[in-house]
């Protein structure tokens, strides 16, 4: 019989599952989506959304269990402060799971996780000063979107032989 048992023990122990729990967290709010098997998909998307919901609440509880999931300083940080404006228009539904097909290799079913709303960047932009002697203190703030991947260019140089 299963009685009060929850999610997927994806043949790992307790520990194990955690760690694999909070490296898919945290890959996915660093690159902002993750591909993986749907399974893993499936079981990560959960603890995912709850640790949004308690960012965007921002009290001690909810920043302490979102320390608890990530153990990262950086991706904690930088998550704290971009989930109360890149999810301030939604209540629920914050993640999303796109099936991808099957691999060749072993016929796993493969997703990728990602966010549904894109990150928003404030930038601030400070007006010239006026020739007229009078300055405007007013300060205008633009929003733009950031690029979704992290990857970085890497030049190639050729070798000579002599």
């Amino acid at each position: 019989m299963k009685h009060s048992y929850y999610g997927k023990k994806l043949s790992r122990t307790s520990n194990e599952r955690r760690r694999l729990f909070q490296g898919l967290a945290r890959d996915l709010i660093l690159r902002g989506k993750v591909t993986t098997t749907l399974a893993k998909a499936k079981a990560v998307q959960p603890l995912v959304e709850k640790i949004i919901t308690n960012a965007k609440k921002g009290t001690n509880a909810g920043v302490n269990e979102v320390r608890k999931v990530l153990a990262d300083k950086v991706s904690v940080d930088a998550f704290l402060r971009d989930a109360k404006t890149r999810f301030a228009a939604r209540t629920s539904g914050y993640t999303r799971i796109i099936k991808l097909g099957v691999l060749r290799s072993d016929a796993s079913k493969m997703a990728t996780l990602s966010f549904v709303d894109e990150r928003v960047e404030m930038d601030v932009i400070v007006p010239k000063k006026n020739t007229t002697g009078k300055n405007d203190e007013k300060k205008q703030v633009k929003t733009k979107k950031a690029p979704v991947s992290t990857k970085t260019k890497v030049k190639k140089t050729k070798t000579v032989k002599k």
